[in-house]
């Protein structure tokens, strides 16, 4: 055979491979039912381990990838560290979460979810609204399932309590 036939033949394999090659790489990220119910749960069950430190904060370090971050904390021991820290346990904060709106990523996917935390007195007494703010997570999928790769609190009760004036002429600050 020719060379002319070798370089023909070589560019007639090559075109299809390089079209399945495109065709993977420009998909756009999807994610089934399941996913958008497993990270829900995921975000679900962020309350209840922060609030409760159950199997004493490891439940909580637990919904993080290894190399998973809440805010500055990184690592298995200082993630399960927070959740026996002070003015925790069910007598005392409780935390609220609305559903969160995810987005799916080629990395995995991407939320945003609204949260407020009511703090309880002891004898659990009605309490007060401690803090509210939200949460921008990046999810990743694990053998283990999805679980948070970062997790960051954006807490917008400073800024609520430095507001300017409501329409009703009160401050927040004097609420």
């Amino acid at each position: 055979m020719s060379k002319w036939k070798y370089v023909i033949i070589a560019t007639l394999l090559a075109i299809p491979s390089g079209w399945a090659l495109r065709a993977q790489t420009s998909k756009s990220a999807t994610l089934t039912a399941a996913d958008y119910l497993e990270i829900q749960q995921l975000v679900a069950r962020y309350s209840f381990a922060l609030d409760t430190a159950d199997g004493n904060g490891y439940t909580y370090a637990d919904l993080f990838t290894a190399d998973g971050t809440f805010n500055d904390t990184k690592g298995r021991e200082a993630l399960a560290a927070l959740p026996r820290g002070p003015r925790r346990g069910p007598l005392y904060v409780r935390n609220y979460g609305s559903l969160a709106i995810i987005q799916p990523t080629p990395e995995g996917a991407t939320g945003i979810q609204y949260a407020q935390a009511m703090e309880f007195e002891p004898g659990g007494r009605a309490g007060v609204l401690d803090h509210f703010g939200h949460y921008e997570d990046v999810y990743a999928r694990t053998p283990q399932g999805w679980r948070f790769k970062s997790r960051r609190f954006v807490n917008e009760s400073q800024a609520a309590l430095k507001a300017p004036a409501t329409r009703t002429g009160t401050s927040a600050a004097a609420r």
